[in-house]
């Protein structure tokens, strides 16, 4: 029968010195933390545990072990395995809280959002009743960044409000436009980029539309650029057959040495991966002068903030223009239309998909400005 002390950096460094020690049936008296170290007191004396009717180290244990410290850690739930309002929204009964509770509590997070994108700080000293009716302010409600309005800002504090916010339209339209988009018809060789989904075979249809009525050229080719020659271009065929023009495919890496036939229009539907793309209408740029060589990205209405600027800067290096595609589907909001200044956009064209003639517009300042007057 003995009593011992044991210093150790923790207590379960001391309570192994212990049972080493003592064995398991050991019990602690004491223990004492002194200078970043823990001092323990145990013995395994009956007559001193009779005495003090103190509990075993081996039960405290057990229960430590089992409730208090997690040797395993659960492992962290995937991305994918993790729950969305969406998910739980499609499962008919997956817990007692109805379809209508989550629905009520995505309408109020929504509301609050659209409140807080309206908020703005200031000191006490800038409370003005004046202030939450001037332009700057309400166009930055309606969802304008503030660095946009700032560089506006001398010509709105001259106008009223309706001239101001026409002015401000009209200047960012200015910003917008493609300086001489129209000249895009008279490229040789025109070039659609973009995400899948994004309108660029129904775009080369209206752009071959186009440019079958200038004249310029003998009849344009639509071509169908992919990763191999074997992919199918059906969609690109079927527009084709129904506007009475060829329709040829090839693969990437072969598409230089088509290019070279000078009295033919071409009209390029790439779908490639982005670096592959990128690579390969760099070299051709080379070649060709820059009125003779078009690159257009294809944008449509329905990409957020986020997808605009993902999608200008994997084609930045290229400096497309821009093709503005399904507004006829989904309007581009103040938020978008300020991503689109942030990344240096250039438009050139504005389109819907409902119709392949007459429904492709040459982007102006005109143009552009109504339009933004309609929708924002």
């Amino acid at each position: 029968m003995a009593t011992i002390t044991v210093t150790a950096k923790d207590s379960t460094s001391a309570m192994e010195d212990v049972f080493e020690q003592l064995g398991e049936d050991a019990y602690i008296i004491e223990t004492t933390k002194k200078n970043g170290k823990v001092s323990m007191q145990a013995t395994n004396d009956s007559l001193i545990l009779k005495e003090n009717n103190r509990p075993s180290v081996k039960k405290f244990s057990k229960i430590f072990d089992s409730k208090l410290i997690d040797q395993i850690p659960a492992p962290k739930k995937a991305f994918a395995e993790i729950i969305s309002t969406e998910d739980i929204l499609s499962q008919k009964s997956s817990s007692s809280v109805s379809k209508d509770d989550f629905e009520t509590l995505r309408t109020e997070i929504l509301s609050i959002r659209s409140m807080l994108s309206g908020l703005m700080i200031t000191n006490p000293e800038g409370l003005d009743f004046e202030l939450g009716h001037s332009l700057p302010v309400q166009l930055m409600q309606s969802g304008f960044s503030s660095e946009l309005i700032g560089s506006f800002s001398s010509n709105l504090n001259e106008l009223d409000e309706e001239k101001g916010r026409f002015s401000f339209l009209r200047s960012l339209s200015r910003k917008l436009v493609a300086p001489f988009a129209e000249n895009v018809y008279d490229a040789r060789i025109i070039s659609l980029i973009g995400g899948s989904g994004s309108g660029k075979t129904t775009l080369a249809a209206k752009i071959a539309t186009c440019c079958a009525e200038t004249a310029k050229f003998q009849k344009p080719v639509l071509v169908s650029v992919t990763e191999t020659a074997t992919k199918s271009t059906d969609d690109l065929k079927a527009f084709g057959r129904l506007l009475n023009m060829p329709v040829k495919q090839v693969a990437i890496g072969s598409l230089s040495s088509i290019l070279k036939q000078k009295d033919t229009q071409f009209i390029l539907d790439i779908s490639s991966e982005a670096k592959k793309t990128i690579e390969t209408l760099l070299k051709a740029s080379e070649l060709f002068s820059p009125t003779e060589f078009k690159i257009v990205q294809t944008l449509p209405g329905n990409y957020n903030k986020q997808m605009i600027i993902h999608q200008t800067s994997l084609y930045d290096s290229l400096e497309p223009l821009v093709a503005l595609t399904k507004l006829d589907e989904c309007e581009l909001s103040p938020v978008e239309l300020s991503a689109l200044v942030s990344a240096k956009a250039q438009i050139a064209l504005l389109t819907g998909t409902k119709s392949i003639v007459g429904a492709l517009a040459i982007a102006s300042e005109a143009i552009l400005s109504q339009y933004l007057k309609e929708n924002c």
